[in-house]
């Protein structure tokens, strides 16, 4: 019994060298990048995030993601993690290049 423990546990000690498990950390007021042009695209599909994607986590972007969690049915920080993306994703399809990259408001679709 002990030698199929030790297997087990060699196992999955090499498993986890090779493969680490990535933990993608909490968007927050502050944050700049790709993942925050993502999240703000995806929340203008869902008509929370009214504006064109910056990549900058400020205060429209906040305000969306307090909506959102709201109206989710999860905790109200205005941070973004593990449960939001999850429940964003489940919501919301992957943002296009002109939905990511686009000029003009992308919220206005001809009066919609």
């Amino acid at each position: 019994m002990r030698t199929v423990a030790l297997a087990v546990l060699v196992a999955l000690t090499s498993v986890t060298a090779c493969h680490p498990v990535r933990i993608t950390p909490a968007l927050r007021p502050g944050a700049h990048g790709p993942a925050v042009r993502d999240l703000q695209a995806r929340l203008a599909q869902l008509h929370l995030f009214r504006h064109d994607p910056t990549g900058r986590y400020g205060t429209g972007t906040t305000r969306a993601v307090r909506t959102f969690q709201k109206e989710a049915g999860l905790s109200v920080t205005g941070a973004f993690a593990g449960a939001d993306r999850s429940a964003l994703r489940s919501r919301t399809r992957k943002p296009t290049h002109d939905e990511l990259h686009h000029t003009g408001k992308i919220w206005d679709h001809g009066g919609n």
